[in-house]
């Protein structure tokens, strides 16, 4: 949803504010696309740098904890204890969990309860992330527009400017449905995000018009 909107809102400003300024279809359709490609892939790029780099960053501190272990298997087992007597288990409990897992596997256990994370072999994911982000910020870009390139030039500004508020109302809706939160504070959010944006870019090709 946030790519959505990014989407959304990027694209609404540089439309409105294109098409205030007089420009022709031949410019818009050339901001449009370029508005699409670069900021797809500028979202791509920072999800995917995002996912990874907090992979890598879980990655480095497993493989700390489990030379931690290989050093001193006795320290690190005391300290498991510990963590565990801090969880509210008294001694005796506190080691037979410790143990039990221990002889399970001791740096799934050190990583479950010290660094709240699971030993997995699977990837990274960032690239599907990154693909996914650029796709919804194309999604999201494409409505505003090809909503002022398809309408009538009499009233796309302002069609377009009300189009975009339904669609930033609307992803704050299944926001706010995805995560539990007030949909009235989500879709104000979005809509004053929206509507400031839009105002500036309407001024700004206001200025370059005249």
């Amino acid at each position: 949803m946030l790519d959505v909107n990014d989407g959304i809102v990027s694209a609404a400003g540089i439309a409105e504010g294109i098409a205030t300024s007089g420009a022709g279809l031949n410019t818009l359709l050339v901001a449009g696309v370029v508005t699409i490609l670069a900021g797809g892939s500028a979202a791509a790029g920072a999800k995917y740098t995002e996912v990874r780099t907090e992979w890598e960053m879980n990655r480095e501190l497993i493989r700390a904890e489990r030379d931690a272990i290989a050093a001193d298997p006795d320290g690190e087992f005391e300290e498991l204890v510990g963590l565990y007597r801090e969880k509210g288990l008294d001694d005796d409990l506190a080691r037979r969990v410790a143990k039990a897992l221990t002889d399970r596997d001791p740096v799934a256990a050190h990583c479950d309860v010290e660094l709240r994370l699971e030993l997995s072999d699977a990837g990274s994911g960032a690239a599907t992330a990154g693909l996914i982000a650029g796709l919804s910020y194309g999604a999201g870009a494409s409505i505003p527009l090809l909503s002022i390139m398809l309408l009538p030039i009499g009233g796309r500004v302002e069609i377009t400017f009300a189009l975009v508020l339904f669609a930033l109302a609307l992803t704050g809706c299944f926001a706010a449905w995805l995560t539990g939160l007030p949909a009235v504070k989500l879709i104000l959010r979005n809509v004053l995000l929206g509507t400031a944006t839009m105002l500036a870019s309407l001024f700004l090709g206001l200025l370059i018009a005249t």
